[in-house]
Order: structure tokens, then sequence, then C-alpha cells
């Protein structure tokens, strides 16, 4: 069921359709302190340094490319409102379970909602779903950051903002 379709699925209710919304940024900064992002970028850096011994120029600098456009996704995603989809994915097994708990029937990024009807309840889901990616308190704190500002627009993102 779509949006729309949910819409009127809603105002048919008696009880109101809820949606859990999340800050996207706050789910890239979590999967950006989680470990098994940490070990993703073990096999990348890992072929850099083969191809730097083996003087491997070609291969390094498609290394380095594929890189940077990561660090811009990333960027995206955790100063701006850049789609979090693929990070999601790694999660999708436990969003049942975080619907439940929050008592939603539909979670989405809040920056992607253009419309919302009034007879439609929000739920902020974000720190249920930034849980599923057990990160540090440093890197909880970080999260918390990033929700107190408004996210920067999508143009405005350079390849160094940190």
């Amino acid at each position: 069921m779509g949006v729309t379709g949910a819409t009127a699925w809603a105002q048919s209710k008696e009880t109101p359709l809820r949606i859990g919304v999340y800050d996207s940024r706050a789910i890239a900064v979590a999967y950006g302190n989680s470990t098994e992002f940490r070990k993703s970028l073990e096999g990348v850096t890992a072929d850099y340094k083969k191809a730097k011994e083996a003087k491997d120029d070609k291969r390094v600098k498609k290394i380095e490319t594929q890189m940077k456009a990561k660090q811009r996704r990333a960027h995206e995603q955790g100063f701006s409102t850049g789609s979090v989809a693929p990070i999601m994915a790694k999660i999708k097994d436990s969003l049942p379970a975080v619907a439940k708990k929050a008592g939603v029937d539909v979670i989405v990024s809040k920056w992607e909602v253009n419309y919302q009807s009034p007879g439609i309840k929000v739920v902020d889901v974000t720190d249920d779903l930034v849980a599923q990616f057990h990160v540090s308190a440093k890197g909880l704190e970080w999260v918390k950051g990033i929700k107190a500002h408004e996210p920067v627009p999508i143009e405005q993102i350079t390849d160094d903002m940190d």
C-alpha cells in the first residue's frame, strides 16, 4: 500500500494510521560509527595497501575514486537528507519489532514525508533504529548533535566536510 493509499485507509479506520519517522542523518552517523561499518572498510584498506605496495597506480586511483564517492555519499547522508536506504536494508529484519514497539504501521525518513493528513499520527522512531547499530557512547553523542541541527541543503555538500 502506498502512502496515498495509506491515507485513505487511515481515514476509513477508527484508529488513525501511525507513521514512524526517523532522521536519516542519525542513521548514517550511527552506521558510520558501527563495528559493521569499520569491518566493511578492512577489505578496501587491505586492497588499497596491496595496490600501493605493488605500485599498481591504476588500481590505487580506482580505489581512491571509489572511496571519494563513498565519502561524498556519507556526507550527503550524515549532514543532509541523502537516502539511507542501503543502510536501512542492513537492519530490515529488525524493522517489524521496531514498528511493533512504537505502534506504527509504516517507517519512513522524516525528510521524505511531503504531506500528511491531519488524521495521521507521526511517531519518531529514530532512537530505536539507531540502537540497532550498537553504537558507542561517543557515536551516540554525535547522533544527538546531528539531530539538534537542520540538515545542510544537499547542494551545499562538499567532499571536505567533517
